[in-house]
């Protein structure tokens, strides 16, 4: 049975990461050899293919469906590190890809090819047991555990700088224990380097990013600061998203330090104030972890059959806006359906443990299915505004 997860984890993922900050570093421990294909879950070389196909959902209860297909020459690249999806006993996950990692990669980056050449590395993540066994009980384990994930992570980030890169525009995305781990990657391989030159953005839901009070950048990243405008390049995009009328209770915040402020950005309104999200659901109910998934309702009342789609939009039906109060710093999330809507608020989203929904973790498991859409968007004017830097590579 699966521990409570709560922001308690989330602390003990940061306050790992700070105390080994404070221990003298060790060498890394061997990473897997990423010039091997099978150490990639996907990449422009061997893609992932999945039907994205789309019934694009109207108040009246009528669809219409949208095909996908990716961009033939994308100018930009993405590189997708992938969530705790890892169920093998152990530890860390054993070398091999798996249904997990690809589900994750359906549900959380493939869509993005409309945009970018996608790379998706497997790597030796922390696996649920292995959180559940040393976090924070075992923290020396632990940390043993997530260096070797971390070692992965940065040796397909320099196989891939190395040998597919070739100067062009790279977004980094990532979501929780991925998202944590692109952190590092920004800090010990991007951040004052050559490298950063090459960053178009970083996305990191389900992280903590935090700056001084009043600022975008600090604190967590020294010269990377929150996403303010669509056409803006090398920031950061990082959201926790719950709904609206579901919030952790004030007492199981999470602690920040003095002086600092957790960073919400929102893709469907970068600027600040609500936006129209253009999420891209499951139709069956499918997310990144499905043994925490709820079974999914009707999207409509009395319900329409979605023929022949995997994946559902409701255009107009959510608004999102980041909020900070008492519950902590969120991506709030509300349904507005229009009068006689014949849809209705039927996501799956929130973490379900023991037949009982853990508020702490909100709408976690499909933080980036909320703001597919919206991601698409932005991503093609970063990338249109990346290539009008000078000496810019766009091109093979």
């Amino acid at each position: 049975m699966r521990r409570a997860w709560d922001l308690g984890a989330i602390a003990a993922l940061v306050l790992c990461g700070i105390a080994a900050a404070q221990t003298p570093p060790s060498p890394p421990p061997p990473s897997l050899d990423y010039a091997d294909p099978d150490n990639w879950v996907c990449r422009p070389q061997r893609p992932c293919q999945d039907d994205l196909t789309t019934a694009v959902l109207s108040a009246d209860g009528a669809f219409r469906l949208e095909r996908f297909t990716s961009t033939a020459a994308p100018k930009i690249d993405c590189f997708y590190v992938y969530p705790t999806v890892s169920s093998s006993r152990g530890q860390n996950a054993p070398p091999g890809v798996t249904d997990a990692e690809r589900r994750a990669v359906r549900q959380q980056a493939l869509r993005l090819t409309a945009v970018c050449r996608l790379y998706a590395p497997f790597y030796r993540q922390l696996t649920w047991g292995g959180m559940e066994a040393h976090l924070p009980s075992d923290p020396a384990r632990f940390e043993a555990g997530k260096r070797l994930a971390e070692a992965d992570v940065f040796a397909a980030w320099d196989d891939y700088l190395a040998h597919d890169n070739h100067g062009r525009g790279v977004v980094l995305i990532g979501h929780s224990q991925g998202a944590w781990d692109l952190q590092e990657l920004i800090k010990s391989r991007i951040e004052e380097r050559p490298a950063q030159l090459r960053l178009v953005s970083a996305i990191l839901p389900g992280s903590l990013v935090t700056a001084p009070i009043g600022r975008d950048v600090g604190g967590t990243f020294k010269t990377l600061p929150a996403c303010r405008r669509a056409d803006q390049t090398g920031c950061v995009i990082v959201f926790n998203s719950y709904r609206s009328d579901i919030l952790v209770d004030p007492k199981r915040t999470f602690p920040i330090a003095r002086g600092q402020q957790v960073i919400c950005t929102n893709p469907a309104a970068l600027a600040g104030g609500p936006g129209v999200l253009k999420p891209y659901l499951s139709t069956v109910g499918e997310t990144i972890i499905p043994d925490l998934t709820a079974k999914q309702a009707p999207w409509t009342g009395p319900p329409t059959t979605l023929v022949d789609a995997p994946f559902v939009t409701l255009p107009g039906f959510y608004a999102a806006e980041c909020k900070s109060d008492e519950h902590g710093v969120y991506l709030a999330i509300s349904p507005r359906p229009a009068p006689g809507d014949r849809r209705v608020d039927a996501l799956v989203g929130d973490w379900i443990q023991d037949g009982k929904r853990n508020v702490a973790m909100g709408l976690h498991l499909i933080d980036l299915n909320l703001v597919m859409g919206n991601l698409v968007e932005v991503l093609r004017r970063q990338s249109e505004a990346w290539c009008k830097r000078p000496g810019a590579v766009c091109s093979d």
